[in-house]
């Protein structure tokens, strides 16, 4: 199987499955160049979002429309990956909440006459809560690994430094994304979707040791 074809072909049928139930309201197509996957206009501004608070990170990535969808409550998604033809080299797949409003999940209907792009905002606008990044990581250099402190593929939870839950392997647009949708819009899931609506047939080995496994961690 050619991962990266594979890989894109899931963010392909992602974006055009959301175009089709107006769950997002602004999205970049997926770009696949050489096996370095992204969305159309990437360019790395990571090294730019250092040190920024959260508010500012999320506003930089709307500047530089860095991401793959804005979702219906402003929420960006964001697809990396490096792949060889039979292998995921690195990923790096992040969800930032839209840092001004409320939870779409907590006032889904809320939303429905809402039009980011027009400015045109209902009363949920600056019903501020407290949100941060979710980001799945993933590289297969061994050299950066260390067991217990940085696995290959881990779940970073904010800002926060060092913070690595091991993960068991690494995690396919399908997975991140049912992760997403189950986790933080499960109303919209369950009208909408379905497990089988984003199967992945992807057989990926666990690359966690047996020690790493004594701890809390999540498998897939």
């Amino acid at each position: 199987m050619d991962v990266s074809k594979y890989i894109t072909k899931q963010i392909r049928h992602i974006t055009t499955s959301f175009i089709e139930t107006s769950f997002q309201i602004d999205f970049n197509y997926v770009s696949d160049k050489n096996g370095m996957i992204a969305w159309e206009g990437f360019k790395n501004i990571s090294f730019a979002l250092r040190n920024l608070s959260y508010d500012e990170l999320y506003e930089e990535c709307l500047k530089e429309n860095a991401f793959n969808l804005k979702l219906i409550d402003g929420a960006l998604i964001q697809f990396m990956y490096e792949c060889s033809n039979k292998e995921i080299i690195r990923h790096r797949l992040t969800f930032y909440p839209n840092p001004n409003i409320e939870r779409f999940q907590d006032n889904p209907e809320g939303f429905e006459d809402t039009h980011f792009g027009n400015k045109l905002f209902s009363d949920i606008y600056n019903r501020k809560v407290i949100v941060f990044p979710i980001r799945f990581d993933f590289d297969n250099d061994k050299s950066k690994y260390k067991e217990h402190d940085h696995s290959f593929s881990h779940l970073t939870l904010g800002n926060y430094k060092n913070c690595r839950i091991p993960v068991s392997k690494p995690v396919t647009p399908y997975k991140f994304i049912l992760f997403i949708l189950r986790g933080f819009y499960f109303d919209r899931f369950k009208e909408y979707y379905t497990n089988d609506s984003f199967m992945c047939n992807l057989a990926l080995d666990s690359l966690l040791t047996k020690e790493e496994t004594k701890h809390i961690h999540l498998s897939h």
